[in-house]
């Protein structure tokens, strides 16, 4: 007689978890600005509008409404329009100096530092449009608003050129120029290059030139290759023979 199978094992589905309900312990709030985040946005909103009308035009008025926070919580930041002014240009500068400190320190040669400073001035402030226009009227009215804080901000800009210039002449790499004066003549243009973007189009339009001709790429190549003519050691002149007169 035929046996009959045993039946094996009876296998029980497994439970589906019972959906989860929202807990209104747990449920999402709208996340409270710290006072970084409020910080932060002030200090956004101030750049634009210093950058767009000038420190004397600028209200507190206005950069609460362009920040969406009260007036009260500008003065418990920054005490002040003027205390806000000068933290805009300590954020601007030390951006700008911590970006052309590391390319100092980078293991370049003295010529490659320089152009990387050079093209990272332009990248800096084309990401920062704020910078040219605020920089230019500041030095138009005198920098009477000025502290000793932000002059050693704009001082260490100055010095991690010279510093590259003087290592460069120390090399035998450059020639012997006053590093000051090649700061400004580095410098100084391209504020003006950075501050004439918005009309660069109708500048090449009246002229009837190719806008791309003022392409930030041309721009910096041509203010590269400006220094390295400058900084070109002078080949020394070749001694005459002795005896033989001129």
């Amino acid at each position: 007689m035929p046996t009959r199978p045993r039946p094996g094992p009876r296998t029980v589905p497994l439970p589906r978890p019972a959906p989860r309900r929202p807990s209104r312990t747990h449920a999402r709030r709208p996340r409270a600005d710290t006072p970084l985040d409020s910080h932060s946005r002030i200090l956004t909103a101030a750049t634009a509008e210093f950058a767009l009308r000038g420190f004397a035009a600028s209200t507190v008025d206005r950069i609460a409404a362009r920040s969406r926070f009260n007036k009260a919580m500008i003065y418990y930041h920054f005490r002040s329009k003027q205390g806000l002014y000068r933290a805009v240009l300590r954020d601007i500068f030390t951006a700008l100096g911590d970006h052309l400190a590391r390319i100092a320190d980078e293991p370049l040669a003295p010529g490659q530092k320089l152009d990387r400073f050079v093209a990272a001035f332009v990248a800096e402030g084309s990401a920062r449009p704020e910078l040219a226009p605020i920089v230019l009227r500041e030095v138009a009215e005198g920098g009477h608003r000025l502290d000793e804080e932000t002059y050693t901000l704009m001082i260490r800009i100055v010095r991690t050129m010279t510093g590259i210039i003087d290592e460069g002449r120390a090399a035998g790499q450059f020639a012997d120029v006053d590093p000051i004066l090649l700061y400004l003549t580095t410098v100084w243009p391209v504020m003006i290059y950075l501050a004439t973007s918005p009309i660069r189009s109708a500048i090449a339009r009246v002229a009837t030139f190719d806008v791309h001709r003022l392409d930030p790429e041309r721009f910096v190549a041509h203010l590269q290759q400006l220094n390295r003519r400058t900084l070109a050691p002078v080949e020394a002149p070749v001694p005459r023979p002795t005896g033989v007169s001129s």
